[in-house]
């Protein structure tokens, strides 16, 4: 109902009010004359006809309260919807070649430089040779209250393992664990390397990824880890080469994870014969090796919330003391369902109910991870 509608009710309600009200005053002017009976008989029926005014008044008010609520919520939507077409059809990211951005309405441009008028109202001119790229923002980037927070900048992280997206130049970030942090770096060419340690800095892994976007919605990436026991097992060394397949989009995606892990270190046996108290002391360098997978994805719930699930399994082939390689003695795995938060841009807040098993045990793993972006 628009505003037309609401005159017209509204010419109706002081039409009926004014009728009412002349009804009312004719009750009291009425003179008992000859007797009293003519009055009342008079009066009644217009009390009835008052009554019935009154009823119709009333309804006329509960309709006009209807009206106006159906108004405000009509025009609340609207608001929205202008709101947010506003900020997801006019508002453009502009990245600089200094890597500065800058966001805004593109007023007008040309082949010299583009007129930005930036979200604080300023308007701005920016060269063309120092632009990079501009963007177009969309409303995954707006948490509720239409502030911009970006997209999500660990969009290449689950909560152990990565995927097909690519960290790009100049996006870097720290993954804070209860274990142990992490820093991961994005060079050109979609290539990242990272450093993940303990908070005691024993093992320290480094890691290395190369990505290739196939399509819109395919990314695949191959890269590896290599680590050592650093000072709490100078012997102890290991790599892990991988390959990933994700399919989707940043905010919605399923990804496929392959790797052939090893670790290396030195064992000392011990060995005495049956007719001496002495132990003779053998060392051997030995190699467990294990097979790895997972399968994890992610999907955006609201603008500020991610739903994250990952599993990850590994076949194990520990090494036997008469040499060679034995069957893998148990399934390893960990299975994770969680949730990200991020109300800021750069930065966010993951939570996990984790749980690791193998053929015997199964227990629960806490995970919390906080990421800053720098």
């Amino acid at each position: 109902m628009n505003v037309d509608s609401n005159s017209i009710v509204f010419t109706r309600f002081i039409k009926t009010l004014k009728l009412s009200f002349l009804q009312f005053l004719q009750i009291f002017r009425l003179k008992p004359r000859n007797s009293i009976i003519q009055p009342l008989q008079t009066a009644i029926p217009l009390k009835k006809s008052g009554m019935k005014n009154l009823v119709t008044l009333v309804c006329i008010i509960v309709g006009l309260q209807i009206v106006n609520a159906q108004n405000t919520t009509v025009s609340d939507t609207v608001s929205q919807n202008t709101y947010s077409n506003q900020n997801t059809q006019q508002l453009c990211k502009i990245i600089k070649t200094d890597g500065g951005e800058l966001r805004g309405k593109i007023v007008t441009q040309d082949s010299r430089e583009v007129l930005l008028k930036s979200i604080d109202g300023r308007e701005i001119y920016i060269p063309q040779h120092s632009i990079q790229n501009i963007e177009k923002l969309d409303a995954t980037e707006f948490n509720q209250k239409g502030e911009f927070i970006g997209k999500d900048p660990f969009a290449t992280r689950y909560f152990l393992s990565t995927n097909g997206f690519a960290l790009k130049e100049g996006d870097s970030y720290i993954l804070y664990n209860w274990w142990g942090p992490e820093i991961q770096f994005g060079l050109k060419n979609d290539i990242s390397v990272g450093v993940m340690t303990t908070w005691i800095g024993a093992p320290i892994i480094g890691t290395v990824k190369k990505s290739w976007e196939l399509d819109e919605n395919t990314h695949v990436a191959v890269g590896g880890l290599l680590g050592t026991g650093s000072y709490g097992w100078f012997d102890l060394y290991g790599g892990l080469p991988f390959a990933s397949v994700t399919l989707g989009e940043e905010t919605k995606n399923i990804s496929l994870s392959v790797g052939y892990g090893a670790i290396s270190y030195n064992e000392t046996q011990y060995y005495s014969d049956e007719y001496s108290y002495y132990y003779t002391a053998h060392t051997q360098r030995v190699v467990d090796r294990a097979t790895m997978f997972s399968v994890s994805g992610m999907l955006k719930v609201s603008t500020t919330v991610s739903f994250v699930f990952e599993s990850f399994f590994a076949i194990p082939q520990w090494h036997q003391r008469n040499g060679g390689y034995g069957p893998s003695s148990s399934l390893i795995g960990f299975v994770s369902p969680g949730f990200r938060f991020q109300q800021k841009p750069g930065k966010a807040f993951q939570v996990g109910f984790a749980g690791g098993f193998n053929d015997y045990y199964m227990t629960p793993i806490p995970m919390i991870q906080w990421y800053r972006k720098f």
